[in-house]
């Protein structure tokens, strides 16, 4: 944001997404000349509403840092409650998708994750073996998992498609829907990847999960 400036008193409650408690607003200006694209984004917003101003805020959810790649930000996009992404020219929109397109990804643990089996109390007197998935050194990033997904998830080596995995342990369709719903919630704290298959593999891209529009007018 390049300029902090005072918003005028008559415009402060129509611009109250923008506008700071002490009456400022951080502004960034968009050329014509150097963004045509996101100018006219925003003249076709003017056009339509009367204000000549949109909210520029931070790609990220609120367990990582600021998107920085393509597959940042569709993994952001798929696993948030955003409507669209733009990239490019390319309108991205969501479909829902089948226990079968969730299989074709392939599941890997990112580098600072980790897998610890510890006793802990479930109860004021009660002491039980729980699973949990860590990411960082410390037990207070644990997150408990059920049994059955720490098993999946031990018999990974780098990565693996996830349907070949829920095969293996997951014969019952119940048992499936169970560990893919709690595999996407871990996804959404990026304690775990889903991503395409690497080149050469059978699997299909993530875009199979997604609808592409190519050449829309921005």
């Amino acid at each position: 944001m390049n300029f902090v400036v005072p918003v005028r008193e008559s415009k402060r409650n129509l611009l109250g997404a923008v506008t700071h408690v002490d009456g400022t607003a951080r502004l960034q200006t968009v050329s014509r000349n150097i963004n045509q694209a996101y100018w006219e984004v925003i003249n076709a917003f003017r056009k339509r509403t009367g204000v000549p101003i949109l909210l520029n805020t931070s790609f990220n959810n609120n367990v990582e840092p600021i998107v920085d790649s393509v597959a940042d930000a569709v993994t952001t996009f798929l696993t948030t409650d955003l409507d669209g992404l733009v990239v490019g020219s390319y309108l991205i929109k969501k479909r829902t998708a089948s226990p079968e397109d969730w299989s074709r990804l392939a599941l890997s643990l990112p580098p600072y994750s980790s897998l610890h089996q510890v006793r802990a109390f479930t109860a004021l007197d009660r002491q039980e073996t729980v699973c949990e998935i860590r990411t960082g050194p410390s037990s207070r990033e644990a997150v408990r998992i059920s049994s059955e997904l720490f098993e999946l998830l031990m018999r990974i080596d780098g990565e693996a498609p996830l349907g070949d995995i829920l095969d293996l342990i997951a014969p019952n369709q119940n048992q499936r829907e169970a560990l893919l719903n709690e595999l996407r919630g871990l996804w959404e704290q990026r304690s775990v990847r889903l991503h395409p298959m690497r080149a050469g593999s059978a699997a299909e891209p993530l875009s199979s999960s997604i609808n592409l529009s190519s050449g829309a007018r921005l």
